[in-house]
């Protein structure tokens, strides 16, 4: 493998394995341990297609969240969201 194949083999492996870690989390009713490696996807690695699905994921878990009536933690992980995107953002515009 060369130096250029695999500095992008690296980054697809991760996220890949991010958004398997999460979705298995999330399978098994622990969405607050799930936010984590989706957070980590939209931040680290906004331009593999995994952090579009994680995103998703994350807002179903706040929808969740606002259906049974925890407005508050769902509010929360909006938030948490919103700061992992916007951290992604500054971290693409610094490597530009």
């Amino acid at each position: 493998m060369t130096k250029r194949s695999e500095k992008k083999f690296v980054p697809e492996a991760i996220s890949a394995s991010l958004l398997k870690v999460g979705t298995a989390l999330e399978e098994q009713g622990k969405i607050h341990q799930a936010l984590p490696p989706y957070l980590k996807l939209v931040e680290h690695y906004s331009d593999c297609p995994e952090a579009e699905v994680a995103a998703e994921r994350v807002l179903a878990i706040a929808d969740l969240l606002r259906n049974t009536g925890h407005h508050h933690v769902a509010l929360t992980v909006l938030d948490r969201l919103e700061m992992a995107y916007n951290a992604g953002r500054e971290e693409e515009a610094a490597s530009v």
